[in-house]
């Protein structure tokens, strides 16, 4: 099941969260291992600097998909994204969400986002199959893409190997909850213990930096 971390989350609803006086990890305040992140025990190897792993059907994850902008600039980094596969729901949520990721360089626009989020999460309940069939398409064409739905073979059979892709890179990660930051392949960063995007951001920025 897909758990959101609420002791994280709730900074960020809150209104002018931005405007906040963040107080970010100092030379005395160094993140700590067991604490602000945990070591990956088997390295993931060719793995993004940053990998956010979240799902489209996590609220959690809709709510950090705003602040991402924020946390990359602080850290300086560019953060790759993986889609859980974690169960059924979640395997179709992965699905659409690769589906416009090849379409778009691997990484949708913002605003495709908050659309596939939306899309995920609010949909109507006792929607009729063609119902929810229009629906996708019409969220696809509004960006000049195909529907999950409109593709080749090919295309699916790339997308079924990015998910199997993604999968395994969170078998090994130990991702057990999202939405979830791991680091150079060897470390998984506990949202829970950081109260700010800079808090964060500074974690991820020391981690990062951190030699081979």
């Amino acid at each position: 099941m897909i758990k959101t971390m609420n002791a994280f989350l709730k900074p960020l609803l809150v209104a002018g969260f931005a405007l906040l006086a963040l107080v970010g990890c100092s030379q005395d305040n160094i993140p700590t291992a067991g604490t602000e992140y945990t070591v990956i025990t088997t390295p993931i190897t060719d793995a993004p600097d940053v990998v956010e792993v979240f799902s489209l059907a996590c609220g959690g994850c809709r709510s950090i998909e705003s602040v991402l902008p924020e946390l990359e600039a602080q850290a300086n980094v560019k953060i790759a994204k993986v889609h859980v596969t974690f169960n059924e729901s979640a395997q179709r949520a992965a699905y659409i969400y690769y589906a416009a990721a090849t379409q778009n360089n691997g990484k949708p626009s913002a605003a495709m986002m908050q659309d596939l989020f939306a899309y995920i999460q609010d949909g109507g309940e006792g929607a009729t199959a063609e119902q929810k069939k229009t629906e996708i398409q019409t969220l696809f064409s509004k960006y000049q893409q195909l529907s999950p739905i409109d593709l080749s073979q090919a295309q699916y059979d790339a997308i079924y190997q990015q998910m199997l892709a993604a999968e395994t890179f969170v078998e090994k990660s130990n991702v057990a909850s999202v939405p979830a930051f791991v680091v150079k392949g060897k470390y998984l960063v506990n949202s829970a213990a950081h109260k700010t995007v800079e808090d964060m951001a500074a974690t991820i920025s020391y981690l990062n930096g951190l030699q081979e």
